[in-house]
């Protein structure tokens, strides 16, 4: 992006036609190379403003999980990135109030290589993934660019018929469409959004669901073991289920006194989450990208086949435009409830992905789309069979951490 402006400005040429607006154009923050992945401040997108209207809005719908009074301070947990760490405290003074640091304490989890599955980071720690440069992180970014050779071409070639003294390629076109977004996040509106067609933009959304899909969702999901955890005490392949793995566990553990348990997993450029066990609750802020593990650890969104790279699927599920916006978050809800009033209460989990629930395949029975515990806690088992163990697959050595051991009140 930073690349794309600086060979502007170099080129000393004036621009026409749909970029003549570029020639008088200020980036939208000071020290742009320092801003570029910090948390936005200004606008009426700002992610300051919508991690702390996430807290407000969870607070509202979820206050009755709440502690007392006396209650315990709540742990709750963030990785070690600025925007991260900032979110969570945004998430927190709507959630908790301004003197939130009296009801809750954030931890920060390093983002380091050596913890293993022991992080809210698997693709971080995952040596196989980050070395595979045929099937691995770098996958996505290839796909991406199969991809969007089949649009950017065209585009190209009409901003050069308006400029034919410089030619864009295709990954400089791709960055005015990125400008559009990260302005618009911070100013409320961007010219460089009126320099694509409609056409355009479906493509880049598709371009979005590509890149992800095939980087870290349902290709190669790294986050089952923090969800199976979480359901034993409280739920992609293997960077998914690393988070899963916990979650299993968290969900098992409570009583049925309480008629809601909740684990919450919230990700903007950053992120937030909460779950209720007991008298307390947890929050986790992570990255976008590992949202996008956790959905494929859950193996919902599938697809009949994988996404193709030569054409948009207008009917696909996978949209990451739905599944991480701005403020993106998966909550996993654990209901106590009984499908008829003679009937016993039973334990059932839900998911709901930014206010719409969702159905986990072969597993929707419950009320309201849920899914029995007991059901839940078996395809969790069966998931991480089928990923198989996170060291072994990425080429961990034996005494690394397998599982999350942080994860707890």
């Amino acid at each position: 992006m930073l690349n794309l402006l600086m060979r502007i400005k170099r080129s000393k040429e004036r621009l026409k036609g749909d970029l003549e607006f570029a020639n008088n154009w200020e980036y939208f923050a000071q020290d742009p190379e320092n801003r570029l992945e910090r948390l936005t401040t200004t606008g009426p997108f700002a992610g300051t403003l919508e991690a702390f209207t996430t807290g407000v809005k969870l607070r509202t719908r979820y206050s009755h999980l709440l502690g007392g009074s006396g209650a315990k301070k709540v742990r709750f947990w963030a990785s070690d990135s600025n925007r991260v760490i900032d979110t969570a405290r945004y998430f927190s003074t709507g959630f908790f109030g301004l003197d939130w640091q009296r009801a809750a304490e954030l931890v920060v989890i390093p983002e380091t290589a050596d913890l293993g599955a022991d992080t809210l980071t698997p693709t971080d720690t995952c040596t196989a993934y980050l070395n595979n440069f045929t099937f691995g992180h770098d996958y996505g970014a290839r796909m991406l660019g199969k991809f969007r050779s089949t649009y950017l071409g065209s585009v190209g070639d009409r901003l050069e018929r308006q400029n034919p003294q410089i030619r864009f390629n295709d990954s400089e076109i791709y960055s005015m469409q990125e400008i559009c977004g990260f302005e618009t996040t911070a100013r409320g509106t961007s010219k460089w959004c009126d320099v694509f067609t409609h056409a355009d933009w479906l493509n880049f959304e598709y371009a979005r669901d590509v890149i992800h899909y095939y980087r870290s969702g349902l290709v190669y999901p790294l986050f089952l073991e923090e969800l199976s955890h979480l359901t034993r005490k409280s739920v992609g392949t293997r960077h998914g289920m690393v988070v899963v793995k916990r979650n299993d566990q968290s969900y098992c553990s409570g009583s049925k006194s309480r008629a809601t348990l909740f684990q919450l997993v919230s990700l903007f450029p950053s992120t937030s989450q909460i779950s209720g066990h007991e008298e307390s609750d947890v929050g986790i802020s992570v990255h976008d990208s590992d949202i996008v593990s956790m959905v494929g650890a859950l193996n919902v969104f599938l697809e009949n086949e994988d996404l193709p790279i030569d054409r948009v699927v207008t009917t696909r599920k996978w949209r990451t435009s739905q599944i991480t916006p701005m403020g993106g978050r998966i909550i996993l809800e654990r209901l106590t409830c009984s499908k008829a009033s003679d009937d016993p209460e039973e334990l059932y989990v839900r998911v709901n992905v930014n206010d719409g629930i969702v159905k986990i395949p072969h597993c929707g029975t419950g009320p309201g789309s849920s899914c029995p515990l007991k059901q839940f806690v078996a395809l969790v088992s069966q998931r991480g069979e089928e990923t198989g163990d996170f060291r072994k697959k990425c080429g961990l050595s034996k005494d690394s951490p397998d599982r999350i051991s942080f994860l707890h009140q």
